[in-house]
């Protein structure tokens, strides 16, 4: 073979390797990464009303001892109401008379509890009364509650003015213990919803769900309807 023609054969095997070289290699295929989705945050809960209602005063009397009556209710959704403690102002016909604070309470959320104190000799006769509830603490964990309702009221001989009687419930709870201490509430209304009454009593629980429960109650009349509440330290 001539040397010209070998030269262009050789150079014509050196192109064909080195294309054949180049086509062999692909590139690598570009990697695909699937982002981690973020975590979606919880909603922020909005302020709570951290606030008692008061729903109705009214005042029981018979002889020197006055029982000044509140219901309040816990406005709060999320929060207790903690050792809340009442300031009842009296008077009678517009001039001040005693006053009296009551024993310390607690409201779960959203609880209504009548509250009442025992006025004895400074409040004589009071026809009003003035509450001012104070809360010692909002709380975010409330403690055990208890659940009241309807009470019967009694008073055997009692004519149609103020009086001594009693109002007999049960109370129910699943989340007290045996002798854990209760005060436990009455108010009395009248057939157009005024408050003509109430009292009060500290007593051990006895155990178990539920319990009977009387009250002595001091009215000015007769009343249409009692009901009874309690409350229970955390």
């Amino acid at each position: 073979m001539p040397r010209g023609r070998r030269s262009l054969t050789a150079a014509a095997a050196a192109l064909a390797v080195l294309v054949t070289a180049c086509g062999g290699s692909s590139p690598p295929p570009a990697s695909s990464l699937t982002p981690t989705p973020a975590p979606t945050p919880s909603p922020t809960p909005g302020p709570d009303s951290e606030m008692l209602a008061v729903l109705g005063t009214g005042v029981g009397t018979f002889d020197l001892v006055a029982i000044p009556v509140v219901i309040l209710r816990n406005q709060a959704a999320r929060h207790g109401a903690a050792a809340v403690i009442v300031h009842f102002a009296t008077s009678r016909d517009g001039t001040p008379l005693g006053s009296v604070d009551s024993a310390p309470v607690n409201l779960a959320p959203g609880e209504t509890l009548a509250v009442t104190a025992d006025c004895t000799d400074a409040c004589l006769n009071p026809t009003d009364v003035s509450p001012t509830p104070a809360v010692g603490s909002w709380v975010t964990t409330p403690g055990p509650s208890l659940t009241g309702g309807a009470g019967s009221y009694s008073c055997p001989g009692c004519g149609g003015g103020h009086a001594h009687g009693d109002v007999s419930g049960t109370l129910s709870t699943g989340q007290l213990g045996a002798g854990t201490p209760v005060v436990v509430f009455a108010d009395c209304k009248a057939g157009d919803g005024r408050i003509v009454g109430g009292g009060s009593r500290q007593l051990p629980w006895p155990g178990g769900p539920s319990s009977s429960v009387d009250v002595a109650v001091l009215v000015n009349e007769p009343p249409a309807a009692c009901e009874l509440s309690a409350s229970t330290g955390w």
